[in-house]
C-alpha cells in the first residue's frame, strides 16, 4: 500500500512507458498511448504521448544486436545493405499492424455480417407486418364497406319510419282534434239538456205548487159551505132532527175526506220537492263528471301534443290513451242515452194530471 502510494506520488516514469512498451511489442501488440496507460495503470495522455514517441525514436537503436528479441539476429547488414536490426524491427511492426489489422477487419466483418442479419431479419419482419398491415387493410376495407352500405340502408329505414311516424302523428293529431270537438259539441249539448231539464223541473214546481193552491182553495170552499149547512142545519135542527144526523154525518165525512186530501196533496208536494232536488242533484253530478271527462281528455290532448317529437318511443302509450279516452267517452255516452229522463217526464206528467 505504501509502495502504491509512493509511486502514485513521484508520478509516471520515462523507464515505465519504455517497459510497458517492450511487453506490449513482445506480446505482438502495437502500442499505443491507451494500451500503455492501462498497461501501466496511472499516467495522463499527455504525460504518455512525448515518452511513447521518444521510445518509438530509440526502438531501432534499442533492437539493432539486442539480444532477446523475438527474430533477431547478430548485428549486422543483409545482402541488400539493409541492418538486421532495422529489418527485425519492421518485420516485427509489420506483423504486429497485419494482426490488429486482420482482427479490426475479422471484427468490422462480423458486425457488418451481424448488422446485414440483423436488417434482412428486419426487413422480413417489415415485410410480414407490411402484409398484415395490406390484409387488415382489405379486411377494414371491407368492414367499411359493409357497414357503409348497412348505415345507407339503415338511413333509409330510418327515415321510412320518420315518415310513417309523421303521418302517423298527423293522423292522430288529426283524430284528437275531432275528438275534442265533439267533446265540445257533447258538452254543449249537455249544458242544453240541464238547462232544459232546470226549465222542466221549475215548470214541474210551479204546476205542483199551482195544484196546492188550488187544492187549498177547494177546501177553503168546502170548509165555507159546510159551516152554511151547519147553520142551516142549527136552524132547522128541531124539525130536522133526522136529517141533522145524517148531515152531522155527512159533515163528519166530507171534512176526514178534505183532510185526507189535504194530507195527501201535502205528501204528494214534498214527494215532488224532493224528486225534483234529487234530479238536480244527479243532473249536476252527471255535469261535473261531464266536465271531468272533458277535462281529463284535453289533458290527454295537451299531453299527446308535446310528446309528438317522440314519437317512436310513445306512439302505442298515445294510441292506448285515445283508446281509453274513446272507451270513456262511448261509457259517458252510453250513460248519458241510458238516463232515466223519459221516465222522469212521465211522472211530472202524472204528477200534473
Amino acid at each position: 500500500m505504501n509502495q502504491v502510494t509512493e509511486l502514485r506520488s513521484r508520478g509516471i516514469q520515462e523507464s515505465d512507458v519504455f517497459a510497458a512498451a517492450d511487453a506490449l511489442l513482445a506480446e505482438g501488440k502495437r502500442p499505443t498511448i491507451e494500451r500503455v496507460r492501462q498497461h501501466i495503470g496511472r499516467g495522463s495522455p499527455n504525460t504518455v504521448s512525448p515518452m511513447l514517441e521518444k521510445w518509438f525514436a530509440s526502438l531501432g537503436d534499442r533492437l539493432v544486436g539486442a539480444p532477446g528479441v523475438a527474430g533477431s539476429k547478430p548485428a549486422g547488414n543483409d545482402p541488400d545493405g539493409m541492418p538486421l536490426g532495422v529489418r527485425n524491427v519492421a518485420k516485427l511492426l509489420w506483423e504486429t499492424a497485419r494482426r490488429e489489422a486482420e482482427e479490426v477487419q475479422r471484427s468490422k466483418l462480423e458486425s457488418t455480417r451481424m448488422e446485414l442479419q440483423a436488417r434482412e431479419q428486419a426487413l422480413v419482419e417489415a415485410q410480414g407486418a407490411l402484409a398484415q398491415r395490406e390484409d387488415a387493410f382489405k379486411q377494414a376495407r371491407v368492414s367499411l364497406d359493409t357497414a357503409l352500405a348497412s348505415s345507407q340502408q339503415a338511413r333509409e329505414t330510418l327515415e321510412r319510419q320518420l315518415k310513417d311516424h309523421a303521418i302517423e302523428a298527423h293522423r292522430v293529431r288529426s283524430g284528437l282534434e275531432d275528438e275534442i270537438r265533439r267533446l265540445a259539441a257533447l258538452l254543449s249539448q249537455a249544458t242544453e239538456t240541464q238547462e232544459q231539464m232546470r226549465r222542466e223541473h221549475a215548470e214541474v214546481i210551479a204546476a205542483k205548487e199551482q195544484d196546492l193552491r188550488r187544492t187549498e182553495e177547494r177546501h177553503a170552499g168546502q170548509e165555507k159551505r159546510m159551516l152554511e149547512d151547519v147553520d142551516r142545519a142549527r136552524q132547522a135542527a128541531k124539525q130536522f132532527e133526522t136529517g141533522l144526523a145524517r148531515e152531522q154525518q155527512r159533515r163528519i165525512q166530507s171534512e176526514e175526506a178534505a183532510a185526507q186530501t189535504l194530507e195527501a196533496g201535502r205528501r204528494t208536494l214534498r214527494q215532488t220537492q224532493q224528486a225534483a232536488q234529487q234530479i238536480e242533484r244527479e243532473l249536476r253530478d252527471r255535469l261535473a263528471d261531464r266536465a271531468s271527462l272533458l277535462a281529463g281528455s284535453q289533458s290527454q290532448a295537451s299531453a299527446l301534443q308535446q310528446r309528438l317529437d317522440d314519437l317512436e318511443r310513445q306512439l302505442n302509450e298515445e294510441k292506448t290513451s285515445h283508446e281509453d279516452t274513446r272507451g270513456l267517452l262511448a261509457e259517458a255516452l252510453a250513460a248519458v242515452r241510458s238516463t232515466d229522463k223519459p221516465p222522469r217526464k212521465a211522472a211530472f206528467r202524472r204528477g200534473k194530471t
